[in-house]
Parts: C-alpha cells; structure tokens; sequence
C-alpha cells in the first residue's frame, strides 16, 4: 500500500514528492466521448492533476438509490471516468461534498435534504447515507490502493446560512444549537452568560441572538460576538462530522478543507486541524479592480501560508459563473497571470484552477466541453505552469521582514478599527509580510506591527508580550489592544493613555523624528502624550504642502513649529514597543524599518508595483506585478547584504532575457512590467 502524505509543502505519494497544481473537470457535465480529449489537453498543458466534484442530487436516483456507473445515464458513470483518469495518468481531488454549490439547484443536495441545516439529524442521516455510497465507489481508486485520488475534500466552503435556517439553529425564538453551543460555552454557567450580555435570563432557553454589529453597547457586542463564535463552531462542526464519515468509509487519503476567501465565517486554522489542509478559495474581479482588492487577496493568502502545512488556493479562478461577468468584468489572459503570480507573491504553493474546463453556467475557461482550447487563455496558462515549475514554489524561502496580527475572531466580527490602515500602508510602502495569528501562530520576523482592534483576549495579548520579551519589536499606533474578548478592560502592556487628541476640519502636517530619519505625513488626529516609560518620539508641526490664500496665510503659519510627544520607544525584557499615536504611512513604516535597523528584502520604488523576494540555495527569486493601467519600468531595491559580491545574472522568466549586474554595488534591478501583469526573475552568481 502507497502512503499519501503532506510533508514540506508537498503532496507525497509514498517517496515520490508533487506540488499541488490541478485543474477543475466535472465528468458529469461533459459528454463521456469527450473525457478523453478533454484529459489530453489538460496534460498537454502540463499538468499532472484534476479535481471534480461529485453531485449528489444527480448521483442519487431515488431514496437510498445511487448510480455510479452509468446504469441510468452515461454521465452518472463516476467510475468509467476514474478509470479514464487512471489511463491518462492524472492524480485526482475528488470533492464529493456533500454540499458542493457549482451553480448547481440547491447548492448539489436533493431537495429534502436542503430543507434542514447541515447539523440536523435528518440531513445527517440523508448525507451519511449518500457519504457511504460515494465511499463504497471511490475506494477502489484510492492512491494508496493503486488509483489516481489523492485528495478528498470533506464538504465545501461550509457556512450554517443563519440568514436562512435562523429558526432551525436556534437563532430567532425557538430553543436550538446555539442555547446548545451557549451552554457549552459558559460551561453551564447561566450567571456568567448574564454577566457577559448584560442581561438577567434565568434560563439558557430565553437567549437571543445578536447576528449583526448594532448598538455600540458592551453586553450587544459580546452577543454578537458570541454569534460569530457559533458560527465558526456550526462550520467546524460541519467539516468535523463529514470527515469522520469519510474515515469510517475507509477513506485514508489527506481530507482538504475549502472556505470563503474574506475569512468571514469559517476559523481556517480550526478546519485545518480537522481535516488535513484548509485554504481559501479565489475570484477577484478582472485585473484586481475593486478597491483594496489585491491587498485583501495578498492578505489572506499570506495568512493561509502561516497556519497550513500546504498553503494552497482550493478553487483559483479560472473563469466565471454565467452572470457573474458583469460584476467581475471581461477576465483577459494577462488577468490570469497577474493573479497566478500574486499569489506566488504571497507564499501560496499550489492551486487548483476552477474552472480549467468549462461546463454549462460556466464562461471564460481555456477549455471547452468539446476538448477544443481556447488559444489566447490557453496560452497564458501554458505559461504560467511553465513559470511554476521553473521555480518550485514549495522549495522557496519566502523573504519577509516584518509581520502583521492576526486575529480570527476579529476578523470575522469586523468591527469598526483601524486596523485596515496599517495593512493598506505597508502595502502601499511594498513590504512583505508575513501574519501572526496572536492564538496559536509563530512569529520568526524581528518586527511585528499590531493591526487588531481595541479589544484581544487575554491568551493573545500574553503572546504579543511574549513575542517582546523574546526579543521582537511590536510597533502600535492609534489602536491599542485595551479590553479582553468579552469587552473588559485588560492591559497587559499597561500603555499610558494620550493625554490628549489633536485634528481638525484638514489634516494636520507633521515631521516626526525616529533618531536620524525624519518622515512627514498628514494625520487627520494625532495622539499627545505627557510622561513617557521610555524614548519619546516627537513631531513637529509643518507647513501644509498646498499653499492657502492670502485671506489666512497668517493664521495657518502660526503653528508651525509647534512640537509634541507623540509615541515612544520601550525596552520590555530583550525586545521593545514602538507605540506612535499617528495613522501609519508608507512613508513611516520603511522609515521604522530604517530606524529600528531591519533591513527590507525587497521594495519597488516604482508607484503601484508589488514585490517578494525569495531563496533557494544560492538563487534568489524576485516576482514582481504592475497595478496599472500603463507599463512600468520598474525599479526594485534589494537588500544587499543578501548578496554575495560579484556579478549576478538576472533572468526574466517570461522573456528568457539575461543582463548581469553587481547587486552589491547597484543595490537595485529593473524590470519592466505591462500594465495589469508580472513577471519572475531569477537571480544567480555569475
């Protein structure tokens, strides 16, 4: 028997190491003459891989009869396609749901079985029924008996739907789960649930819920916040019950976990724990064109590289659902390279294209039903699965100098911080980052900057003060974490308060002084402290960089000058705290890096350029993507003591053209970039 293993970021079968990169052929929307051809054209590409769901409500034939062979219709014969797929010589991630979505009525489950949520015990019974069945057809082709599957998907982006079974969970007036998960909560502890809602009930029973941010009120928000917590529980739940299924039907291939990419309404490193792998699935609109897209989907992806023993993108857009083309626009071939390399950017090591064939309710796919490709798509993906093997993105070191919190529960609740603008400044500066999450992350960047919310638990703020006492800075500004989970106050850095708030109508010009760097920056309010417990940090107050009239010349001139204590610096047993009451900048973070002596790998000086570098061995991977709508020709700086002294030649992957430079001298290469694309350089000794 072959073992199917997770190790170092790749799929093992048995000795034998593979990076995930697949593609998405559903057997039973296509013509079984077709399976072939279609096959061939997805080895032509140069891949080795597929993924398909398996549809239950078209599997199913009558109650407690299924087809899996054919027997009833040529396009139910899951195991004549599985055997073509062993012929073509393809490794499979089967996604037998139960619920599968795909555009399909009612998400792939028969109708009875939609009609109650995912931990009702009528659909338990229905759906484990169906889980048998599909076992009992699926385990003969199991990689480790010999068969192409190596991968099972255990449900999919599962989500309890409070909007739609909100009587059935317990959600509106009627007892169910969530007094269940409640009582389970506070351990039976009616009084602490009171002391937590500010309320009086004298049964669990009588508990409603919050199920959106309201009133602004400490026992509304702990509701709420308790809903997000059901939520997260409801889906673990979910993804819980339908891998034990799989592993009582013998299933004994690594489960995946698939989730929403807006890390809204599943835990993703408690998915992870459940099944084997857990990643976020993702379709941006076409060239990354709604506001803050690209930082979100960088984000994020960074965030599943720092909980997942194989960060990878389960569904990566390959095309979109008919009606959907209005909302993300005309997806071009350079689209799919520029979201292909971001994701590289940001540590990802393998995909699967959904949908590398296209199927009805389904457009802009480089494959079609019939087997024909569609030249310019199928080109772009030709090359960007030449431009993955080149590089090997599992073997890659991927280079950061800092990180940023992360905090699940935080992220799901959304409740109003600024946290957004911490990311979208080192964004903007071109840092790469890497995430903490503050419950159960590591951190190995020597500069960690805070980007939660007033309020962490107090397992999570014992970890920043760990993480400082080990030696790392943590750098906060306006938002200080100041209350527990449960909205009590708790101060573990015990940060003195502003002792005062300063803005206006415009905002303010300040030159803020970090020891020989100076950096100016507009802060519509900026904190004022008195008594500091370490090195103050003071700014300046500066002339406006638009010039005023001649009607209030003298008035807006006589601030100028005006100083202010406006952060500090702290020691705390081997590391230290930056706290700055001003809103980040790009400007302020690299000039942080400068001061605090943490060298950036990598950072394009060219206005929406993004970069990473990377490692391996003796050779550096630089990738780089162009935001705009024009071309650049792009500089990017390097940290030169990476760098060994000596000439370096520098390849473009793309266009296979070489030059050589002394980075150690130069301290710089440029690239150029067409508008809404990438490219990948290698970089090696001479």
């Amino acid at each position: 028997m072959t073992a199917v293993t997770l190790r170092n970021r790749r799929i093992w079968l048995g000795d034998e190491p593979h990076a995930l990169l697949s593609g998405e052929v559903h057997f039973w929307r296509l013509d079984p003459l077709r399976w072939r051809d279609v096959l061939r054209q997805v080895r032509a590409l140069g891949l080795d891989q597929i993924a398909s769901y398996v549809c239950w409500d078209y599997h199913q034939t009558g109650a407690g009869a299924f087809d899996f062979t054919g027997r009833t219709a040529p396009q139910r014969n899951l195991t004549g396609f599985l055997d073509e797929v062993a012929v073509q010589g393809l490794h499979l991630l089967i996604r037998p749901g139960p619920y599968i979505y795909s555009e399909w009525a009612n998400g792939g489950l028969p109708a009875d079985a939609a009609r109650v949520h995912r931990l009702h015990p009528d659909y338990r019974a229905a759906a484990g029924e169906y889980i048998a069945a599909v076992c009992e057809a699926i385990r003969p082709y199991l990689a480790t008996r010999g068969g192409p599957i190596w991968l099972v998907q255990a449900e999919n982006e599962p989500d309890p739907w409070p909007h739609i079974y909100e009587a059935q969970l317990g959600l509106g007036s009627t007892p169910g789960p969530f007094h269940d998960f409640l009582r389970a909560l506070y351990a039976g502890d009616l009084d602490a649930l009171n002391v937590a809602w500010e309320t009086a009930y004298t049964a669990f029973e009588q508990a409603r819920a919050v199920t959106a941010p309201g009133l602004e009120a400490r026992g509304y928000t702990n509701r709420y916040l308790d809903f997000v917590r059901f939520r997260h529980w409801c889906t673990a739940e979910a993804v819980r019950w339908t891998a034990a299924q799989f592993r009582a039907g013998g299933i004994d291939v690594p489960l995946l976990a698939n989730v929403y990419t807006t890390n809204g309404i599943q835990n993703w490193r408690e998915l992870e724990s459940i099944c084997d792998v857990a990643g976020p699935d993702a379709y941006p609109t076409a060239g990354f064109r709604a506001p803050d897209e690209h930082r979100t989907f960088l984000h994020t992806l960074v965030y599943t590289c720092a909980y997942s023993a194989l960060p990878c993108i389960p569904e990566l857009q390959a095309g979109i659902w008919d009606g959907g083309q209005y909302a993300a626009g005309a997806i071009t071939p350079n689209h799919y390279t520029l979201t292909a390399l971001s994701a590289l950017m940001a540590g990802i090591v393998g995909w699967n294209w959904y949908m590398l064939v296209s199927r009805d309710n389904w457009l802009m796919s480089p494959i079609s039903e019939l087997g024909h490709t569609r030249p310019n798509l199928y080109a772009a993906f030709a090359e960007i699965v030449r431009l993955f093997r080149a590089i090997d993105p599992p073997a890659l070191e991927r280079l950061a100098s800092a990180a940023v919190t992360v905090d699940p529960l935080h992220q799901t609740a959304r409740l109003p911080d600024r946290s957004s603008d911490v990311l979208r400044a080192l964004y903007d500066a071109d840092i790469t980052l890497d995430a903490f999450d503050v419950e159960a992350g590591e951190q190995t960047a020597p500069l960690l900057f805070y980007a939660g919310g007033a309020w962490l638990s107090a397992a999570g703020q014992d970890r920043l003060l760990e993480f400082v006492r080990g030696g790392g800075t943590l750098v906060l500004f306006q938002e200080q974490p100041r209350q527990d989970d449960t909205l009590r106050p708790l101060l573990r850095f015990d940060l003195p308060l502003p002792t005062a708030i300063l803005g206006a109508a415009a905002p303010q010009r300040l030159a803020i002084r970090l020891g020989d760097w100076a950096v100016s920056l507009s802060s519509p309010a900026f904190f004022v402290y008195g008594d500091v417990p370490g090195e103050p940090i003071t700014a300046e107050r500066i002339a406006d960089e638009i010039p005023t009239g001649d009607e209030l010349a003298v008035h807006v001139s006589l601030p100028v000058g005006l100083t202010y204590t406006i952060g500090w610096r702290q020691g705390i047993g081997a590391g230290q705290i930056v706290v700055l009451g001003v809103q980040p900048s790009p400007d302020l973070v690299a000039a942080l890096h400068a001061w605090l002596n943490v060298p950036i790998p990598c950072r394009a000086r060219t206005e929406h350029v993004h970069t990473a570098l990377f490692r391996r061995g003796e050779t550096f991977v630089l990738i780089a993507v162009n935001l705009s709508d024009e071309a650049r020709h792009a500089v990017v700086d390097l940290d030169r003591a990476r760098f060994a002294p000596g000439p370096w030649a520098v390849r473009d992957l793309r266009t296979d053209e070489v030059s050589v430079t002394h980075i150690r001298l130069s301290g710089a290469v440029t690239l150029h970039l067409p508008p809404r694309d990438g490219t990948i350089l290698t970089l090696e000794p001479a």
